[in-house]
């Protein structure tokens, strides 16, 4: 049987300009599956407390039984002009399924974003008249402010406390279905078909626990 192979020109340190290599197909397939397959998505059940993709800032996170969980410190909350401990990870998406669980307690306020060049997508939780879920069509900037997304359901941040919430967005040609604790509804926005390439999760006030993230 003859085997497939493709020719690959890449760039060598040692080399002036480009070198051929010729690949078996198969081996080509694994390469680009390894080198752009984790860059697409990821997972983090926090099992690693130092996991590289990871950046937790802002606070002191305690990584224990696959849970990541920080109290916010008022005095590092002015340092960062008002933005409290924060939870990042980079992705590459535009299509794909957005998950993960949450504890708030005492917050005043969970914020979880999807980035790209400036902000794309946000669900905000307030303690009290319950939240929002906005996205931006175009790079975010003074000009291009936000549209709102969700207008009416969004539980608010004090029914929460103490429990487990549930966030999944799934996102398809600019449609999808977002889901927070027992709150679920389609929407419709053209920033959900955006390429998103950074997932974070933060909060001001208070203390607030995070576990099974998931980004495909």
């Amino acid at each position: 049987m003859t085997k497939k192979t493709l020719c690959v020109r890449v760039c060598h340190p040692s080399v002036h300009g480009m070198i051929a290599i010729r690949l078996p197909l198969a081996a080509l397939t694994l390469l680009l599956t390894v080198s752009f397959g984790q860059a697409a998505g990821f997972s983090d059940d926090f099992s690693d407390a130092k996991l590289e993709i990871r950046q937790a800032l802002r606070g002191e996170w305690i990584f224990k039984d696959k849970v990541a969980s920080c109290v916010s410190d008022p005095g590092l909350y002015l340092k960062f002009k008002n933005h409290g401990p924060i939870l990042r990870w980079p992705c590459e998406i535009n299509d794909g399924t957005v998950e993960s669980e949450f504890k708030p307690q005492g917050c005043e306020r969970v914020v979880i974003s999807l980035n790209e060049d400036g902000h794309v997508f946000r669900v905000s939780l307030k303690e009290e008249g319950g939240g929002s879920v906005f996205g931006w069509i175009g790079k975010s900037s003074k000009e291009n402010k936000s549209q709102q997304i969700v207008e009416k359901g969004v539980p608010s941040l004090a029914s929460l406390y103490g429990q487990w919430v549930k966030f999944k967005l799934v996102m398809k040609n600019g449609a999808g279905i977002i889901q927070i604790g027992d709150f679920k509804a389609p929407i419709k926005h053209d920033s959900l078909a955006r390429e998103k390439g950074e997932f974070t999760i933060s909060f001001a006030s208070g203390e607030c626990a995070v576990r099974n993230v998931l980004v495909k």
